[in-house]
């Protein structure tokens, strides 16, 4: 008889293909397809008999690059990988883990969100100085959607960069409330164009003082969950991973490519002499 074991698996997954990642009604979420793949290809019953977890519940649209699940098994644990990513479409499991039976990947030590903020004449030195305000322990209510959850949080560090069009805003924490990170970005791009009293993108403003909007869910990605384990890599589903995020490159580059040349002949011809 097999030994059955906790394992965890880091998973990645394009948002843009789900409705989310908690299980919908008749809805195609991450977990449910996690869950799918599992029960497909024989490595678990069900999610309950099983205790399948995972670390972050990402909201509709967003993305992951290394977000944690676990669950009991005892499928090989060296095949685990390539047997879901069989059974997924637009997720793939790409690294495994033996755990403690008491493992719960939602008491994680930290994780990293990355937003993807396009660069429309932002002041990103302000930018950086404001973010700077949000590190540290603070009442993130005016930042959050309002459930019964305890609204003190502590951001380890928020760090702003450029990337060519882009500017990538980097957040680290234990935890975040629901929407935290999405209006935090929010404010921060909106008081770098002035399009905010610098004095409203603060953690703990004044109730009714400014609206606080929510940025948009497609440009953020859950970049890492560290949940103090090592993870092995397994190389022959990393090979088919690979195979399939060159071929989405591809496609990427033609629609550039045809996004350019229909920007070229809608744009009107400037310098020509007549």
């Amino acid at each position: 008889m097999k030994r059955k074991r906790v394992v965890a698996v880091k998973v990645a997954y394009d948002g843009r293909e789900f409705s989310g990642f908690q299980r919908q009604p008749d809805r195609t979420t991450v977990e449910s397809a996690l869950i799918e793949s599992l029960r497909r290809v024989g490595a678990i019953g069900s999610a309950e008999k099983n205790r399948f977890r995972s670390s972050s519940r990402t909201d509709r649209g967003v993305s992951a690059v290394g977000n944690v699940v676990s669950f009991v098994t005892s499928f090989p644990p060296m095949s685990l990988c390539s047997a879901m990513n069989s059974e997924l479409r637009g997720a793939w499991a790409y690294a495994i883990a033996d755990v403690p039976d008491d493992f719960n990947p939602r008491w994680a030590r930290q994780r990293w969100y990355r937003y993807h903020l396009p660069k429309v004449a932002q002041d990103v030195g302000l930018m950086e100085e404001l973010a700077s305000g949000f590190e540290g322990t603070h009442d993130f209510s005016a930042f959050a959607r309002r459930d019964d959850r305890n609204p003190v949080r502590k951001i380890d560090s928020i760090d702003v960069s450029e990337h060519g069009r882009l500017i990538l805003l980097d957040f680290r924490a234990e935890n975040f409330l629901w929407n935290m990170v999405r209006r935090i970005v929010w404010v921060l791009d909106a008081a770098s164009r002035g399009e905010v009293d610098p004095g409203d993108a603060v953690p703990e403003k004044k109730p009714g003082r400014g609206r606080t909007g929510l940025a948009s869910p497609e440009p953020l990605t859950l970049m890492d969950v560290d949940c103090g384990v090592e993870f092995t890599v397994d190389a022959k589903a990393a090979e088919v991973v690979v195979a399939a995020l060159e071929a989405r490159i591809v496609r990427a580059d033609t629609v550039q490519e045809f996004s350019q040349h229909l920007l070229s002949a809608l744009r009107p011809e400037t310098g020509r002499e007549g």
